[in-house]
Parts: C-alpha cells; sequence; structure tokens
C-alpha cells in the first residue's frame, strides 16, 4: 500500500475514543486539502468492532503495526515501531491527536524521521505557499503559525514530488478542536486490515511504562480539566466549601473568578479569564457568576456552560447553553444531599459485584 498521509489512532483498552475518532474525521478532508491518498495507522490487536467504527470516517485502509506483545508499555519501541510504518508507505505527513500518547510519540517520530515537528494545531489551510498550520500562544493570546512549505499547490495540487530538499511533516491537532461528528453524506470507507511487522529496535528497552496514573481533579491543571466547577462572588465561604466538596464527590475541578481569587480562597493557577487562565473543558459550571467579559473570554471554547444564578439578568445566561435562575444556598446542600445519596448507593453495589 501507499499513503502520502498517515494518521495514527491510539486505540486505549482496544477501543476506539473521543480522540481516535476526531483524529479520524480530520483524515479525510486533509488527504483531499493535500490531494493525496490516506489511511490510517494503529499498532495490532484491533478487532473487528474496533475496524468496524473506523469505516464511517471513510478510512479507506488500516495500517496494523505488529510491533510485539508488550509495545503498549515502550513508548520508545512505539516511535521505532511507527516510524518504520510511515516510512514503508512512503508517509509524507503523519497526523497524531495531542494527547499523552500522541505528545509522547511526535517528538521522537519527528526524530526518526528527521521531519518538521508541529504540535497542538488548532486549524490549517492550504495555500500557494504550502499547508499553514496554526496553533495557540502566549496564553491563548496570539496565534502561532508555520507553513510546511512541501505541500505547495502545484500543477497537479498534490504533494510536491520527493526531492533532497524535501521534509516529512509530523503534526499533531489539539484534543479539544477534534470533532468525533461524520460529516452527513461522508463516504463509507473500506478500512482494509494491512499487517506490518516491525523490526524490533535496539531501543526498545530503554523506556518502560510501569503504572498509568489518572490524573487527580483537584491538583491537575485547570487547562487540562475536562469538567471544571467555578466559584464567583454569588458564593459565601459556606457555600464556596460545598461546592469544592461536591466538585470532589463527582471528579470535577475548581476553579475561581477574580474576585474570588482576591479573597485568597484559591491560588492564582486556578483563576479563570483573560487575566487568568484560559480553559476548554468539556463542561463549564459557573456557580454565582456574573459574567464579566473577562471571564467569558476565558472559557468560550468550552464545550458545554452552565451557570447558576441568583440575578435572572446577569450577563453570564447569554453566554451559556444552560442557565438556572437559584439561590445557591439553597441549590447547593440540594445538590450535595443528591451526590452524598448516590455515591453511598453505588458502593454497595460495587462491592457487591467485585468491583475495587
Amino acid at each position: 500500500m501507499g499513503a502520502a498521509l498517515l494518521v495514527f489512532v491510539d486505540l486505549p483498552g482496544s477501543e476506539l475514543d473521543d480522540a481516535g475518532r476526531g483524529i479520524l474525521a480530520e483524515g479525510g478532508p486533509l488527504a483531499e486539502l493535500l490531494g493525496v491518498p490516506w489511511a490510517a495507522a494503529c499498532f495490532a490487536g484491533a478487532g473487528p468492532a474496533v475496524r468496524e467504527a473506523f469505516k464511517p470516517y471513510g478510512v479507506p485502509e488500516i495500517l496494523e503495526i505488529d510491533a510485539g506483545p508488550r509495545i503498549a508499555e515502550q513508548p520508545v519501541a512505539r516511535a521505532d515501531a511507527l516510524a518504520q510504518a510511515a516510512r514503508g508507505v512512503g508517509a509524507r505527513a503523519i497526523l497524531l491527536a495531542h494527547t499523552d500518547m500522541g505528545s509522547t510519540l511526535a517528538p521522537a517520530l519527528a526524530s526518526r524521521l528527521c521531519a518538521a515537528l508541529f504540535t497542538e494545531a488548532i486549524s490549517y489551510s492550504r495555500d500557494w505557499a504550502g499547508l499553514t498550520l496554526r496553533r495557540q500562544a502566549v496564553g491563548a493570546q496570539a496565534v502561532d503559525q508555520r507553513i510546511w512549505t512541501d505541500a505547495a499547490l502545484g500543477d497537479g495540487g498534490s504533494l510536491r514530488e520527493q526531492h533532497e530538499s524535501s521534509r516529512v511533516l509530523v503534526f499533531t491537532m489539539a484534543a479539544r478542536v477534534l470533532s468525533a461528528a461524520v460529516l452527513p453524506g461522508a463516504a463509507r470507507g473500506e478500512a482494509r486490515p494491512t499487517p506490518f511487522a516491525a523490526v524490533p529496535a535496539a531501543t526498545r528497552a530503554a523506556l518502560r511504562v510501569v503504572e498509568e496514573i489518572p490524573p487527580d481533579p483537584e491538583t491537575m491543571d485547570v487547562t487540562d480539566a475536562p469538567v471544571i466547577f467555578t466559584a464567583g462572588l454569588g458564593c459565601d465561604r459556606a457555600t464556596f466549601e460545598q461546592l469544592c466538596e461536591l466538585a470532589s464527590l463527582v471528579g470535577a475541578s475548581v476553579g475561581v473568578t477574580r474576585p474570588v481569587y482576591d479573597l485568597g480562597w484559591r491560588g492564582y493557577e486556578r483563576m479563570i479569564g483573560q487575566t487568568g487562565r484560559t480553559v476548554f473543558p468539556r463542561l463549564y459550571f459557573a456557580f454565582g457568576i456574573s459574567g464579566s467579559m473577562q471571564h467569558v473570554g476565558g472559557i468560550t471554547d468550552s464545550q458545554r456552560i452552565v451557570c447558576i444564578n441568583i440575578d435572572p439578568k446577569a450577563s453570564i445566561f447569554p453566554n451559556a447553553d444552560e442557565g438556572f435562575v437559584a439561590d445557591l444556598r439553597e441549590v447547593l446542600p440540594r445538590l450535595l444531599e443528591k451526590v452524598r445519596a448516590a455515591k453511598a448507593d453505588a458502593m454497595p453495589r460495587a462491592l457487591k459485584a467485585g468491583v475495587p
């Protein structure tokens, strides 16, 4: 097979997750933009159900890389195997999702292929100069863009022919901009599995993953948090403590607005807004936040915004997907009671099922 564009898909737990679906959704449009054939690549072990899940995204072929049974524990060996596969199919561009695995593989892969590297792209376009890649910089206050000139438009519109000065491109897409949605009318792909046997490299045992520890919502960077509960001045100290307990029970990270930060209830690293941290969670829950322009500017890229405020005229409401007019002093105790009861009920059932 030959594929000038290779899209790598990680399969955690041998399943296609949202990041995998999102990066597959980019494959077809990017290949069409570049005017080249493309294929997906993954490590061997994907079952028929996973291959079937590739088809709605128009995947013509799946390069299944066999690099040994313990490849998941060896990121360096993964990069070696993926580099061999990219050379084997003649890939000129390799696309990955900027997940933990993608961000680890991309620089190692670029090193092995002597490739250009661009990470956390949020968009791309193509014109006479080449493929322009963009990412946010300076705390999302600026846009950094670079041009891959080997994708300059030619007579045929496809990638420039290989020559001595040409360079492969390895780039990652920021997970927050990926969408798993299948475009209406998109043609299904055959997703033909093609095995590729990678040769074990000498660096196989140089680095090994011994344990994967999930992030702690209470200490993780809020810019990486999938769910954020943020307190505004509508919270007094008692309701703020209740909010923190609720967040801990449901696995959410806690954020604060500038006025609450000024009270000293949380540090600067938890302050959300244009003067603090710009965030991109799946769910952003605003508790007692009026909705100043500076704060809203730091949360606009959230996938879903929900708010609770006692003032029906608060400016947060027009900027939210869902809003509730209510007093936090009444709502939070009730929410806590419901969640505590649900957690207490779930514990005996989990023990009965043998879940530790």
